[in-house]
């Protein structure tokens, strides 16, 4: 039995992929570790303005939690995928969701004034793009 030669694209998609699931772990321990520093915050502050930014930290834990598991769950498939090419219609999927997000994200950011707080958005949306056409190749050789 021959072994099946990876496409560049797969080999990409793979090396990607392990970087999702690093940062999804990471995302998902620091989204913990702020949701709960800032509920104890909130519950042992008696002023209202550290209540007020212990909730924002809750907040901002909440969503770095929820994006530290699609990072997770968007590299785990990109990985199976990148070994199955006929799997990669969720990682396509997920990858498109990404795409248009990070694209309201970078929208939403110039809208309310940019400064330095765009970088981030926008390397964002250059790696969702560079994700999206990757899984693109991967599912055109599948022959999806």
């Amino acid at each position: 039995m021959q072994l099946e030669e990876k496409s560049g694209s797969r080999k990409m998609l793979k090396f990607l992929g392990v970087l999702d699931i690093i940062f999804g772990i990471a995302g998902v321990i620091f989204g913990i570790l702020m949701f709960v520093g800032g509920g104890l915050g909130a519950a042992v502050a008696s002023d209202a303005a550290v209540q007020a930014g212990a909730a924002a930290l809750v907040l901002v834990g909440v969503v770095m939690l929820i994006s530290g598991l699609f990072d997770l769950i968007l590299g785990i498939l990109s990985v199976r995928a990148s070994n199955n090419p006929r799997k990669i219609m969720p990682v396509w999927v997920l990858a498109l969701i990404s795409l248009v997000l990070n694209v309201i994200g970078v929208i939403s950011g110039i809208s309310s004034g940019g400064g330095s707080g765009i970088i981030p958005s926008i390397v964002g949306l250059i790696i969702a793009v560079i994700v999206f056409v990757i899984a693109n190749n991967v599912k055109k050789e599948a022959g999806r």
